[in-house]
């Protein structure tokens, strides 16, 4: 006999085998022991919780000749039949195949005729959200008055696409995700019947990894016991998988609150190149902060080893209430991108930046950093050089405060001059703005937008990847012949993208075939200033400014000073 896997081998014949559904299962055994038959039920819920398989036992046990309490003999010649896949009378359609008019209008041309050897004739539609308009409009009324000896059961992972005249015909059951405890008792009777050796890390692993599917648990623990020959390891799962152990999750959260680019960038490259699922590596990491509320709040779940509450205590509340949310984030857009490993590098990133710009992150470790920090090695570096100086003077015989007196000039200047040079490169942006704005055609932000998505073309490519994952959450807002502006939600993106204004420019010209003055603000300032700039555009009162007097001020500025973050920027546009 041809292998069965293990989670149709033990698929529930009756329902005190389903676990974890306890109301669903009381309620439809009570329908069935006080005769109390709807028309049409909807089961909804996530998937692998029992809904298709509950389903079954519905119309198995509505047809059983002796069922007893509501539940199904199994011994009867309707049931035996059942288990051997026999009935005629119990037709399941999947709907995310038969998705069409012509589908649903072939059952309404069987639903009158009688059952063949069954009391009742059952219809289960899996996947029924995927019916197309014309298809739920053509179930309409046959679900609203169908013959007595037909039962319709629909069942769906996403019953918000459901039309509201189709629910309201349904009986409706939510199943929930299963239980942690329950779903270990069902694998363990599983595991000892197969005789399957696992360790209980690697059982709890099966567990963490199913998000409440008993059917991934099962297939999980099938894959396992095929791909290991001797004992499974929490190892093993977490190569099946694709996600990373707990002690991985640690060192990588630990790298990202110690700022630690160059080993986050060479993690994410080893998750890539061993295949891991940044999905759930991001659900994973979610979790472990998430336990670190639990720990907060004194409410320890599972046991905690010092590591985790090192890590823990180091971060405020404020900090893992706002790394849950941006990773909630990260987790969505990584759905919804085929280019995971890029999206989940670039929101790393912009994690650190966040946790740096806007919430107070403690240092965790003592550790030394990697130098990635490159204006913060040329101040120290400043530093050591004003040091000397000053060690030279002393040894010249000049007074100490009058060397200490010099620093301090020194020092009030050069902020006076990186006070001034941000005034200034403001005020370029603003002018600029101003210009574009007052150029802007919707033929020009049009052409922008309908090549726009060309950018996922360019995140496989080494030249430009880089600065294509940072504009992937970009958005042009408007656009003359010569210039664009360009939204991202936070100011510092704004700050690392204007550091490649290079690149970011020669990727336009790839993709536009023109070199384009661009702008780049954040969202939060582009919803400040559009409103002025629209009332200026109405009143007619928008001129075009000329910026070279402040591009000269800003030269001068930096003629005996190194030039700041903007100097690409304004080197790039002076050409």
């Amino acid at each position: 006999m041809a292998y069965q896997t293990l989670y149709r081998k033990y698929r529930p014949k009756s329902f005190e085998l389903v676990f974890g559904q306890d109301v669903v299962v009381k309620t439809l055994k009570n329908i069935i022991k006080n005769n109390k038959l709807s028309h049409a039920y909807l089961f909804t819920g996530p998937r692998g919780t029992g809904k298709t398989s509950c389903a079954k036992l519905f119309a198995k046990t509505i047809n059983c000749l002796n069922n007893k309490n509501g539940d199904a003999c199994n011994e009867c010649e309707n049931c035996k039949i059942f288990n051997e896949n026999g009935n005629p009378d119990i037709i399941e359609i999947d709907a995310a195949s038969n998705n069409g008019v012509d589908e649903i209008r072939e059952i309404r041309n069987k639903v009158n005729l009688v059952p063949s050897m069954s009391k009742y004739k059952v219809y289960i539609i899996d996947e029924v959200h995927m019916l197309s308009i014309g298809a739920f409009n053509a179930l309409l009324k046959t679900l609203e008055e169908p013959p007595e000896h037909i039962i319709f059961i629909l069942a769906t992972t996403e019953p918000q696409k459901i039309p509201a005249t189709i629910i309201s015909r349904c009986q409706r059951f939510d199943f929930k995700s299963i239980d942690k405890n329950k779903m270990k008792e069902c694998l363990e009777n599983i595991i000892k019947k197969e005789n399957i050796d696992i360790e209980s890390d690697a059982l709890q692993e099966i567990i963490n990894n199913s998000n409440g599917g008993m059917r991934d648990a099962i297939g999980l623990l099938d894959q396992s016991s095929s791909f290991c020959e001797n004992k499974i390891t929490a190892n093993d799962i977490e190569e099946l998988s694709g996600n990373i152990s707990n002690d991985e999750i640690y060192n990588l959260l630990k790298s990202i609150i110690n700022k630690e680019y160059k080993t986050i960038f060479d993690k994410i490259t080893n998750y890539s190149e061993s295949g891991k699922d940044f999905s759930l590596i991001c659900e994973k990491l979610i979790n472990y902060i998430r336990k670190g509320i639990l720990f907060k709040k004194g409410i320890e779940t599972e046991k905690l080893n010092e590591n985790d509450k090192q890590i823990y205590n180091s971060l405020t509340s404020e900090n893992i209430y706002f790394m849950i949310d941006f990773l909630s984030e990260t987790l969505t857009k990584l759905k919804n991108n085929y280019q995971k490993e890029l999206t989940f590098e670039v929101q790393i990133i912009q994690l650190i930046d966040k946790l740096t710009n806007n919430v107070s992150c403690e240092t965790l470790f003592d550790e030394k950093k990697i130098n990635t920090d490159v204006s913060r090695e040329t101040s120290r570096n400043k530093e050591n050089n004003t040091n000397v100086e000053i060690n030279n003077k002393i040894n010249n015989n000049v007074s100490r405060e009058t060397l200490i007196e010099e620093k301090i000039k020194k020092d009030d200047v050069s902020r006076e001059i990186s006070n001034i040079n941000n005034k200034l490169i403001n005020e370029l942006k603003d002018i600029r703005i101003n210009n574009i704005l007052k150029e802007a055609t919707k033929k020009n932000i049009n052409y922008i937008i309908e090549l726009w998505d060309k950018i996922n073309d360019y995140l496989i490519e080494d030249k430009y990847k880089l600065v294509a994952g940072m504009l992937n959450d970009a958005k042009p807002v408007a656009a003359s012949n010569n210039g664009v502006i360009i939204t991202l939600p936070l100011d510092s993106t704004v700050n690392r993208i204007e550091k490649y204004y290079d690149d970011s420019k020669e990727l336009l010209k790839e993709m536009y075939d023109e070199y384009y003055k661009i702008v780049y603000i954040s969202d939060d300032y582009w919803k400040k200033v559009r409103p002025i700039y629209v009332e200026k555009i109405k009143n007619n009162e928008l001129k075009l400014i000329n910026e070279e007097d402040v591009l000269k001020e800003i030269k001068n500025n930096n003629n005996n000073n190194s030039m700041n973050e903007f100097n690409e920027l304004i080197e790039m546009e002076d050409e």
